[in-house]
């Protein structure tokens, strides 16, 4: 289960890269993945990665609706990021 958590924050680590690129993404992958890592924050909301988790999923959706700097966006990514290989590799 850890693992599939891991997997989905490694997508929204991607999803953040892309936004930041400025690359097409599927509306689909745009709407789903902060979704779904909003309430997985939600859930674990108790723990330092589920206020990691809420807002990565609030940044993701002010990166699709408005311009929000590609420095954040980066730095959002590589936060999502290492949690999600701290994730996989446990």
């Amino acid at each position: 289960m850890v693992k599939l958590l891991g997997i989905l924050d490694l997508l929204a680590a991607t999803l953040l890269l892309g936004l930041a690129s400025g690359a097409e993404v599927p509306v689909s992958v745009m709407v789903f993945v902060p979704l779904c890592i909003f309430i997985k924050g939600a859930i674990f909301i108790y723990d330092i990665g589920g206020i990691t988790d809420v807002a990565i999923a609030v940044l993701i959706v002010l990166g699709i609706f408005s311009l929000v700097s590609p420095w954040v966006l980066f730095v959002g990514a590589a936060f999502i990021g290492i949690k999600a290989i701290e994730s996989l590799l446990a």
